[in-house]
């Protein structure tokens, strides 16, 4: 029992053993880097794009003072429709009851 059979020399077994490993290695090695490439490039698009919606979104000057004078006319127009009723409103009479012409009155003119 002591001469166990062995179908190749012990060095051989050795070398392959350590070339595997070796092999091992750099399979490990170039998964590992493929891996961290793609999610560098992921990410860089992600956040890229993120950057470029952003950048698109923001108004350029003449588009920002475009937009203060349409909020401008719109509050004066108001402002002045307010008045305008106010003013309406003030010169009618107590009861809201139209003006009622006489027509007696109208002949004695």
């Amino acid at each position: 029992m002591e001469n166990i059979p062995s179908l190749i020399e012990p060095g051989t077994k050795s070398f392959l053993n350590h070339t595997l490993r070796q092999c091992h290695i750099i399979k490990s090695k170039y998964y590992n880097e493929l891996f961290n490439l793609g999610i560098f490039l992921i990410l860089s698009v992600v956040v890229s794009a993120v950057l470029f919606y952003k950048y698109k979104g923001r108004l350029t000057p003449v588009e920002k003072e475009q937009k203060n004078r349409e909020k401008q006319q719109y509050i004066l127009s108001k402002i002045k429709s307010v008045q305008e009723a106010k003013l309406r409103s003030q010169q009618e009479l107590i009861t809201g009851l139209p003006n009622w012409d006489n027509d007696n009155e109208a002949f004695i003119r």
